[in-house]
């Protein structure tokens, strides 16, 4: 199939994959665990220090047969730029509807200082 982008050309689509699932939809967020303020003495922040960086990953899929990671697993992710390769699984969930493809979310965190 040809294509032809008028405009300024955006990333398409999804180029990621996880084993055992086609992927339909990503999601990964990074954030400070921790947050050390200081203030100063009418209580405003003046500095703060942030430590133990997490990163979060939720993938979204449908099931080609069967799925078979559970809480606890490896789980790894590389598309579009994006290599979550340290994460481990933290939720798993499932949903089914009756005219419609059943459908997984799997929830992983990568904790900064857990190789």
């Amino acid at each position: 199939m040809s294509t032809t982008t008028k405009g300024t050309a955006h990333i398409y689509g999804i180029n990621g994959t996880v084993t055992g699932l086609t992927v339909q939809s990503y999601t990964v967020s990074s954030s400070w665990a921790n947050a050390d303020e200081v203030t100063n003495s009418v209580g405003e922040v003046i500095a703060v220090r942030y430590s133990d960086k997490r990163t979060n990953l939720t993938v979204e899929g449908l099931v080609p047969t069967t799925y078979g990671a559970a809480i606890g697993d490896a789980l790894t992710f590389t598309g579009n730029g994006i290599a979550f390769t340290g994460g481990h699984i933290t939720q798993i969930e499932e949903r089914g509807e009756a005219k419609g493809f059943m459908r997984i979310s799997v929830t992983a965190v990568d904790f900064e200082n857990i190789s």
